[in-house]
């Protein structure tokens, strides 16, 4: 994955919130949509997007970020946060993917992810179940990107206009 991904609605940092103060007060207010809806579009024409995404490994949650980019070999793969560019490989997702739900992130670990602000979705991909806690804002991008990435399917912008 050479090409930079840009981060997705839900998916913003210090810096970005500093640049766009506007995007703090649509975080605060619930309002990304329609951000979020172009996130979709924009997966569907080929750009990449990040998506800030915190993994259960057993009883505690790792810190991360969902790639998805659709011209990539492994469209959808997880990247460890790192200190400092520090060691970690990413780990590519493996098609077939089949989305169980959604929901609040609860269990083990939870304590570290902004409960408020993150849902947990559940999911099996072909060599393994996956838990990921991911913003709000961007489950309906996380969700569309699996269905399109796993099975090969039609734009995500029409299954979710």
């Amino acid at each position: 994955m050479g090409r930079k991904a840009r981060r997705a609605a839900g998916t913003q940092s210090f810096t970005d919130l500093l640049r766009h103060p506007g995007r703090l007060i649509e975080q605060l207010a619930g309002d990304a949509r329609q951000r979020a809806e172009a996130d979709v579009a924009a997966v569907d024409t080929g750009e990449a997007r990040e998506v800030s995404a915190f993994v259960r490994d057993g009883n505690r949650f790792r810190q991360g970020a969902l790639i998805l980019d659709p011209a990539a070999a492994r469209s959808v793969m997880w990247r460890p946060f790192r200190v400092f560019g520090g060691s970690g490989e990413d780990v590519a997702l493996v098609a077939p993917f089949h989305v169980h739900g959604a929901g609040p992130v609860a269990g083990p670990g939870s304590a570290v992810v902004d409960r408020g602000a993150f849902r947990l979705l559940s999911l099996q991909a072909a060599d393994r179940y996956w838990e990921l806690a991911v913003p709000a804002a961007d489950v309906a991008l996380v969700r569309a990107a699996l269905l399109r990435f796993g099975t090969g399917g039609e734009a995500l912008s029409e299954r979710h206009p």
